[in-house]
């Protein structure tokens, strides 16, 4: 894979990153209005938490896109990298670190929603009807 193409990919992984930044941010103020007991402030949130993620959707095709112009040993390289694969050279080592801290933010936030989700709305959480 070239220089270019480990650069674009890394550079989709930041934006999803900063994205997620922003969803963990406004989970993060809904925990609180949710402790102060503040439902308009709550509702509000929820609210402006959608549009991060909205466009964390509209990332999804972009990266696709990008993969699927890579030859399948490149794709199966990144996916493994974003996996926790060990990196070889230094444009990996980049792709791989931010993989690797979008990948943890990740599951941060969706930890705290989990929390919040079962917070707002008890047994009827959209993580309780999973199982």
């Amino acid at each position: 894979m070239t220089k270019s193409e480990w650069l674009d990919l890394t550079v989709l992984e930041r934006k999803k990153y900063n994205l997620l930044s922003e969803v963990m941010d406004v989970s993060q103020q809904m925990g609180e209005a949710l402790d102060r007991g503040d439902d308009v402030s709550v509702r509000m949130l929820v609210a402006m938490r959608q549009e991060p993620i909205l466009r964390l959707e509209e990332l999804r095709p972009a990266e696709a896109s990008r993969l699927e112009s890579l030859s399948p040993e490149d794709q199966e390289r990144a996916r493994a990298l974003r996996e926790g694969a060990a990196p070889q050279g230094a444009e990996e080592e980049t792709y791989s670190a931010q993989a690797g801290s979008t990948r943890r933010l990740l599951e941060r936030v969706v930890e705290l929603d989990r929390r919040l989700s079962r917070r707002l709305a008890g047994g009827n959480s959209f993580y309780d009807q999973e199982k």
